[in-house]
């Protein structure tokens, strides 16, 4: 079963000379609302496979998150507005699986070693 993460909306103006740094989660949106913005991204964390990257938006445009990303907005020349919308993860459905998966790992590991002791013979 699949749920869609929750999302809030927030709008930032920006002026020229001024850069606006947001970490955003997997799957944020940003849309450019005014004159054309430059978009630099920097991977939040180094498992994600997304390297960093830079991009110009124009009035209208959106650029989605593909991985959690540190984001760096600058306005171009004039005055401008970003609008980004946060998105918040679903949570995850596959972690008590994995949970499950470690204990049993552990378990048979610890049998094993039982098993292994100096001086016993294997049967």
């Amino acid at each position: 079963m699949h749920t869609e993460g929750a999302s809030s909306t927030q709008l930032h103006p920006l002026t020229p000379g001024h850069l606006l740094t947001l970490a955003l989660p997997e799957g944020s949106t940003v849309i450019c609302l005014g004159e054309a913005l430059l978009l630099s991204t920097t991977p939040l964390s180094t498992l994600d496979a997304c390297s960093g990257y830079s991009l110009r938006l124009h009035n209208g445009q959106s650029w989605r998150a593909p991985a959690a990303l540190w984001v760096q907005l600058q306005c171009v020349e004039q005055r401008s507005r970003v609008q980004v919308q946060m998105s918040l993860p679903a949570p995850k459905e596959n972690r008590p699986a994995l949970a499950r998966l470690g204990r049993l790992v552990v378990s048979c590991l610890g049998q094993l070693s039982s098993s292994f002791k100096p001086g016993r013979r294997a049967t």
